[in-house]
């Protein structure tokens, strides 16, 4: 047994500092502080997607930097903290930057409110929790009347939480660097965590106000607008010289506003970017990966992991996702050593916001639907690649953006062969991406089968279907769900191993559950029935009319007709009607045969009473 297996596992959200001194497993990426801070670029701003550890980056960072107020440039601190690290190993660089910074570090990612005014609150509550860090600085002698009477400001929440003194928040950042500066005679290091998530969550609401308020005349949703104008001050000390040592941002999304960043020279380091020394500075190498589970006994399971949590490509390597790899290991570790099942979860899936991936689903047109049809099938993608997008604009982006986005948040991944493979002028300006795993199919066979309860097949057409089975019209009934399959992105059996009725039936399912509310008087699925188990039966509002389906599937077209009538001659034979038979209330039976092969489907029916 590994001495590993008795460290605990934290979740994706722990800071540096709590996996240290919690004794959790720790997968070293130290090496990369070096790298960061070496770097010459003033301004650096990582993009990739979450839970790939860029607040664990950002607060090692910190972590290894910081000054210590009690012991100003003293390092026995970072030394015990870092102790067993790669960067301990390079000991000029450690003497150099090791605890000899002060450092200014906040994560952006609780700002959110329904409003402009709430989100105002939680930014101010944000600002004065950093703030506070540096309260011992209204007692320095080194700092004159008018800068302590500023940071006196920041320190005081009550002010804060005033909106009309929103220029204290603006001035935050320079008012703390200025005060940092004048204590320790080194410009600060600038930390900016989630910089992206204010303007993110001011669009969402801003669209989603919009909806709410569309018949109220005179609202004017400028949630955004009054975001956009408060990090523009907010981050004015990225235009500014001779404030600053470093500034290192980190988030999900490259935002292009000319009035956040203008006169602003930073370099974005995103998942296209082939700087290879980054590369592996997010998510786990596969050496990285095979050695935690192999700490955890569970290195048979690396087939596995890889095909569920790997295929994740940053230029000149595969990654893994942490989150995965990491709830892979704490889930199934007791679950070995107790001879039960290995199972793997959709972890990262879980953890993004759901309301992201459903957005987006609802820009998709027709066309983006077969798109993403050759996607699920295992295959690459081409598109022009936007590698700066404003969240604002995402109701009316281009599907070359829709693309993008998916990229950049993580469901997509650069498929660099293809993209190689590309003439040169194309190279330039398009990239060729790909699925990267199962769990991201099976996250999204999740989320399009919602999308095509909620968009696609709305309570009107699922209404018409049902209808049209009770007073038995196949034809209306087979044209209107050969419509609906034509739109409908199916997840091929051969990704997910479903039989493949099962695969058809949960997608009649689907379809009904859209129904009115008071459509059916009974509605089964997979029940018993005279000798055997009927896929679906239903019965309208008033149990007169009675639908009972039996579903087939066939690869081959041409045995459609025939597959139909099969399935009403099982009917017939396990006697599934005499349920409705013994009702006296039935005056109508229709028994169904339908049958798929892909997008195509046929109906044949019968009339049993």
């Amino acid at each position: 047994m590994s001495d590993k297996q008795s460290l605990e596992l934290l979740n994706s959200s722990a800071s540096f500092e709590d996996l240290k001194k919690s004794n959790a497993y720790f997968v070293d990426k130290t090496e990369y502080i070096k790298i960061v801070l070496t770097d010459t670029d003033s301004v650096i701003l990582f993009t990739r997607p979450s839970g790939f550890g860029k607040t664990m980056l950002m607060t090692m960072l910190e972590s290894f930097l910081q000054i210590n107020p009690e012991k100003p440039f003293d390092n026995s601190k970072q030394l015990e903290l870092f102790k067993g690290t790669k960067i301990l190993e390079d000991k000029e660089f450690c003497q150099k930057f090791m605890g000899q910074y002060p450092v200014i570090y906040i994560n952006l990612k609780d700002i959110d409110g329904n409003n402009f005014d709430e989100a105002y609150r939680n930014f101010a509550s944000t600002v004065f929790t950093l703030a506070s860090r540096y309260h011992y600085l209204l007692g320095s002698p080194k700092l004159d009347n008018s800068d302590k009477e500023e940071l006196k400001k920041l320190t005081t929440k009550s002010y804060l939480l005033q909106l009309k003194n929103l220029i204290s928040i603006k001035d935050s950042l320079r008012t703390l660097a200025t005060a940092l500066y004048l204590e320790y005679g080194k410009y600060p290091i600038l930390l900016v965590d989630e910089y992206d998530v204010p303007l993110k969550r001011a669009a969402y609401h801003d669209n989603l106000n919009k909806k709410l308020h569309e018949n109220e005349k005179g609202f004017v949703a400028d949630y955004q607008y009054k975001m956009e104008t408060l990090m523009s001050g907010f981050y004015g000390i990225l235009k500014d010289e001779d404030t600053l040592h470093k500034v290192v941002m980190a988030g999900s999304l490259r935002v292009y506003k000319n009035r956040l960043y203008s006169g602003t020279n930073f370099t974005p380091n995103c998942v296209n970017e082939k700087k290879s020394a980054y590369t592996g500075m997010f998510g786990f190498t596969e050496d990285e990966t095979l050695k935690f589970l192999k700490d955890y006994d569970l290195d048979d399971c690396f087939s596995k992991v890889k095909d569920h949590y790997a295929g994740y490509k940053f230029f000149d390597k595969e990654l893994f996702n942490p989150v995965d790899v990491v709830n892979f290991v704490k889930d199934n570790f007791d679950q070995k050593q107790q001879g039960s099942e290995i199972k793997t979860g959709t972890y990262w899936c879980d953890l993004v916001s759901d309301q992201d991936l459903t957005e987006h689903i609802a820009y998709l047109t027709d066309h983006a639907s077969q798109v993403i049809q050759d996607l699920v099938d295992g295959k690459s993608i081409c598109f022009e690649l936007n590698k700066s997008m404003d969240y604002d604009c995402l109701p009316m982006i281009s599907l070359n953006d829709f693309w993008s986005l998916l990229l950049h948040k993580g469901y997509l991944t650069i498929d660099w062969d293809a993209t190689r493979a590309l003439d040169e002028r194309t190279r330039r300006i398009k990239v060729c991406a790909k699925f990267p795993n199962l769990e991201i199919l099976e996250c999204f066979e999740h989320n399009i089968q919602n999308r095509f309860n909620n968009e696609i097949a709305s309570n009107t057409v699922a209404d018409e279907v049902a209808n049209a089975l009770l007073n038995g019209d196949s034809s209306k009934a087979q044209s209107k769900l050969r419509s609906i399959l034509m739109r409908f992105i199916s997840i091929r059996d051969n990704a997910t191993k479903a039989p493949h009725e099962n695969y058809y039936h949960g997608y009649l399912n689907g379809l009904f559950t859209n129904c009115s509310v008071n459509l059916f008087s009974e509605y089964h699925s997979n029940y018993e029935a005279g000798d055997g188990y009927a896929d679906i039966a239903f019965t309208d509002a008033y149990s007169e009319k009675a639908a009972i389906i039996e579903i087939k599937t066939t690869t081959v077209v041409s045995e459609l007709i025939d597959l139909s009538k099969d399935a009403i001659e099982q009917i017939k034979d396990k006697h599934y009607a005499d349920h409705f038979l013994s009702n006296k209330m039935v005056q109508s039976i229709y028994a169904y045969g339908i049958a798929f092969s892909g997008k195509i489907c046929f109906i044949s029916v019968e009339k049993v009473k």
